[in-house]
């Protein structure tokens, strides 16, 4: 199959499976907002954001590897070596974190203990299993999984919030039962057992797998360090209150880097299988150039639009979460393209790159935070993202040339950037009138710069019909 088009097939159908009910959620804030107090809200995400923390360290990002040794993979054999291996460093891990966080938890008799460990847990199966269908080359299953575990999610977190009101138990249970429930189903149907065997377990490849996997660990931490320590000093410097606050306000920003995820999971596949393709520094610039005009169209649309989608969205008591939503999706940019640098590193089978940047990124955005939030609040925590991610966007940016030589288009940053600064002076300025021109003027930059791109998705769209 023609690489790019696997690419827009595959982005296709996890959009497709994804976007539904990930679109369900994100409208469901209305309601999440006006049961769940801010402090409320703001331990739920300071728990999402422990668990994503975890779970790196007791997998060893063996989701990373299993996904792509499959890739490679020819025969069943290989196969059963590749998920057998993965499962064993994940099952040791597991229990390691068992024994030495269990005591801790009960000791400091932290609330959501037995919670938290199975919340992690479950974050844990789900991950594994998405990256073993994708590996396998089953991404419409992989779509299906995600789809069904979202909706599971969201049924219950509608039932145990709304009428049984049970808060924040009620949220992480409803996501713990969603991802479990549905696993299990997949479990079963794809008879996973027959691919776990003691004996497949190979000394060599078993090695690889981790030299692959364990550079990734830092580059993922550093990552979830940045949002993890975001919280920690907001909890501790000023209160949970702006913890529910700056949660709210990277809701948007995760929205973006949602849509963005439905491209990664394709980009990982289809950069890891033209290595070896003698025109793949062509399709790494097309993918490069379509992508970054469709990602900034997106900073500045949702940025525009942000005054009269918020208070439709979200309750009044969170209203102030607004003001920080264009600098972290401006952050969210820069992480995005510095993914997608990450893609032709991990294709490569480069990973320490990866793992060194984020280390000096989350360096960076806790100093300048610890420094600055007493005099700017979460305008510092915002801002000090932005500026970590630019650093990691910048560094990969350069280390890329070493396997593709990425062109830019120097007139058309300077471009992006003045309407940046157009758009950004527009909102906030808090003036109606102004805000809608600049919405006006976004929908333009839109159509203007992604114009290829519209009328190819229009000419497939008419050709189907």
């Amino acid at each position: 199959m023609n690489e790019t088009k696997r690419l827009l097939k595959n982005t296709g159908i996890i959009a497709i499976g994804n976007l539904s009910a990930k679109a369900i959620s994100f409208f469901l804030l209305p309601l999440y907002t006006a049961i769940l107090s801010t402090e409320e809200y703001g331990i739920i995400d300071y728990i999402i954001t422990l668990s994503a923390f975890s779970v790196p360290f007791i997998s060893c990002l063996m989701d990373e590897a299993i996904f792509r040794f499959l890739i490679d993979s020819k025969t069943d054999e290989d196969k059963t070596k590749i998920i057998s291996i993965s499962m064993f460093i994940v099952l040791i891990g597991g229990i390691v974190f068992i024994i030495i966080v269990t005591p801790i938890l009960y000791y400091i008799e932290y609330t959501y203990a037995t919670l938290l460990i199975v919340f992690v847990f479950s974050e844990i199966l789900s991950v594994m299993l998405s990256a073993l269908l994708r590996g396998i080359g089953r991404t419409d299953a992989f779509a299906v999984y995600n789809f069904l575990s979202s909706v599971l999610q969201i049924i219950l977190n509608v039932l145990f919030i709304a009428v049984f009101y049970w808060g924040v138990v009620g949220m992480l249970s409803a996501m713990i039962i969603g991802r479990v429930s549905v696993s299990i189903v997949y479990i079963y149907l794809l008879k996973l057992w027959r691919y776990i065997k003691y004996k497949a377990v190979d000394r060599k490849l078993t090695k690889d797998m981790i030299r692959y996997s364990i550079p990734l660990i830092p580059n993922r931490v550093s990552w979830l360090i940045i949002n993890l320590s975001s919280r920690i000093v907001i909890m501790n410097i000023l209160n949970g209150s702006f913890v529910g606050l700056y949660a709210i306000s990277s809701k948007f920003a995760t929205a973006m880097d949602m849509i963005y995820g439905f491209f990664y999971q394709s980009w990982k596949e289809s950069s890891a299988r033209v290595v070896q393709d003698d025109n793949k520094d062509e399709f790494y610039n097309m993918v490069y150039k379509y992508l970054k005009r469709f990602m900034y169209a997106i900073v500045l649309m949702i940025t525009a639009c942000m005054p009269f989608i918020f208070k439709i969205l979200i309750a009044d008591s969170f209203s102030e979460a607004i003001l920080y939503v264009p600098i972290l999706l401006l952050a969210t940019y820069f992480s995005n393209i510095s993914g997608f640098y990450g893609g032709i590193f991990t294709a490569y089978k480069d990973t320490k790159i990866m793992g060194i940047t984020t280390i000096v990124a989350a360096v960076i955005n806790l100093v300048l935070m610890i420094a600055s939030i007493q005099y700017g609040g979460l305008y510092a925590v915002s801002i000090a993202a932005l500026i970590a991610n630019f650093v990691v966007y910048q560094y990969r940016k350069i280390k890329v040339r070493k396997y593709v030589i990425l062109k830019e288009n120097k007139y058309g940053i300077l471009s992006d950037w003045l309407i940046t600064g157009i758009i950004f002076g527009l909102f906030y300025s808090m003036n109606l009138n102004l805000q809608i021109l600049g919405m006006i003027l976004a929908f333009v930059y839109t159509f203007v710069t992604n114009y290829t791109v519209f009328k190819i998705i229009l000419k497939k769209v008419l050709k189907k019909r």
